[in-house]
């Protein structure tokens, strides 16, 4: 599996380089800038002073501590996001929050030392050819939501900060549309001697007294359980599901088991 890292320190050093060809598109009249900008001092000595003068200039520390902040606590708003709360293997989501505010923190870092000095750019490209880390992070929905929490801490390194919460505003109304719904194979294990088709029809109108979207329907070969694909409600929890639809189908076909399985 390719590992997210790689393609997120791809995608990194890929802006990282567009903040340095940025000069190149300036305005003719403008001043002329070099290719690979920096404000590093030339000698040691000066490299010192400037060194020891930004702890005494409290815009440096202001912008540098808006900056991770914010980036931090968007980060967490987008890994924290209540859709994606009902997970069933909680270890896993909770590695893959904490990798996400991480990653967050890791945009707001890259970027602010692009900004102090724009070879660095070089220096990200080259360590993203170099990583290949193993990561958590292992579905497409994880994948995108890493990638766009180090969008929004790379605007929070830059000083974006408008941009970037407006971008975590968006994200986050486009994530509760987009989980609003979660798919799910439900498994219905009829008792010895039911109606099969008698326990499928009621569970299917079951269904969709709770607002269960059946997607589609199978049966085993030897006819004691039925198989659902089917779009559940984020509100509704398995244990309500598997309650309900055991209820309805006690009094016309027997007790019945409910298995889940998927998000």
């Amino acid at each position: 599996m390719t590992s997210i890292f790689t393609r997120l320190s791809r995608a990194l050093a890929v802006v990282a380089l567009l903040c340095v060809t940025t000069p190149l598109f300036a305005d003719e009249g403008g001043p002329s800038r070099a290719l690979l900008g920096t404000t590093v001092k030339e000698t040691s000595t000066e490299r010192l002073e400037h060194a020891l003068h930004q702890f005494s200039n409290w815009a440096n520390w202001l912008e540098l501590l808006l900056g991770v902040s914010l980036a931090v606590g968007l980060a967490t708003l987008l890994a924290y996001h209540p859709r994606t709360s009902r997970r069933r293997d909680l270890v896993e989501a909770s590695d893959e929050r904490k990798t996400l505010v991480i990653l967050g923190v890791i945009g707001a870092v890259v970027a602010a030392l692009v900004v102090i000095d724009q070879s660095m750019a070089l220096v990200i490209f080259g360590i993203g050819s170099l990583i290949r880390f193993r990561t958590v992070i292992g579905n497409p929905h994880m994948t995108g939501r890493a990638i766009l929490v180090v969008v929004i801490g790379l605007a929070c390194g830059l000083s974006q900060f408008v941009t970037a919460i407006v971008i975590a505003a968006a994200a986050w109304v486009v994530i509760w549309w987009l989980h609003a719904r979660r798919a799910a194979e439900i498994k219905v294990r009829l008792p010895v001697g039911a109606d099969r088709a008698r326990g499928q029809l009621l569970a299917v109108e079951a269904m969709r007294r709770m607002n269960i979207r059946v997607q589609s329907q199978t049966a085993s070969a030897s006819g004691k359980s039925l198989s659902f694909i089917a779009q559940v409600p984020a509100s509704l929890t398995d244990e309500a599901l598997a309650q309900s639809l055991e209820s309805s189908l006690l009094h016309e076909v027997g007790r019945v088991e409910v298995e889940f399985s998927g998000d």
